[in-house]
């Protein structure tokens, strides 16, 4: 079984600079990133998509996290907010849909099985305070005008849906004159170890 700790970081919730991080507990390896702008929230259902779509195997993969916001949209509440044409109990709009039906659209595509667990956050759990480090530091990263200006937090549900569609440019944020290119098989980000 593969166990990922991931977490999320978000300088002044809503709208300052957010940071999402995971860690694998075998072997070290990370991936972290961020954004602008978000929600604690937004960051830390980032975490969890990119720890689904960086193991994409038939082993069991556990994610852990110390946001039971985070477990229960990955979980409990998917597949009643699927079935119900994706609005909640009340009949309201999912927060953060397209978050959601990405993770979910990640699950499936995963022959292995997927599961979460709870963890509570700083209380020493190396693998978790590691994560929470990652993330803020990214968030900081963004917070100071260091990120990456082209970078997108999730990739358009259809395209995930289609893993061998053609590459397609991708507009970069608001000023750029560039455009990147990028598909739903190769992943959009740089993997690195726990100990470097």
């Amino acid at each position: 079984m593969i166990i990922v700790s991931t977490d999320g970081s978000c300088l002044r919730n809503p709208g300052g600079a957010i940071g999402w991080a995971w860690v694998n507990h075998e072997g070290g390896r990370f991936d972290s990133g961020g954004a602008a702008s978000g929600t604690n929230q937004v960051a830390e259902l980032t975490a969890v998509l990119r720890a689904v779509e960086a193991h994409p195997g038939a082993e069991p993969l556990l994610i852990e996290s110390d946001s039971q916001y985070a477990i229960r949209c990955s979980s409990e509440w998917l597949e009643g907010w699927r079935r119900k044409g994706w609005r909640t109990a009340s009949g309201g709009p999912v927060k953060n849909l397209e978050l959601v039906q990405a993770i979910d659209a990640a699950i499936t595509r995963r022959p292995g099985p997927v599961r979460f667990r709870w963890v509570r956050g700083h209380v020493g759990n190396p693998f978790n305070e590691r994560a929470d480090e990652l993330a803020g530091l990214a968030a900081t990263e963004w917070a100071a005008g260091r990120g990456e200006v082209g970078s997108v937090l999730i990739v358009d549900v259809d395209e995930l849906q289609q893993p061998d569609a053609p590459r397609v440019p991708t507009p970069v944020a608001a000023g750029a004159a560039a455009t990147s290119e990028r598909t739903a098989a190769e992943p959009l980000w740089e993997l690195g170890t726990l100990f470097d």
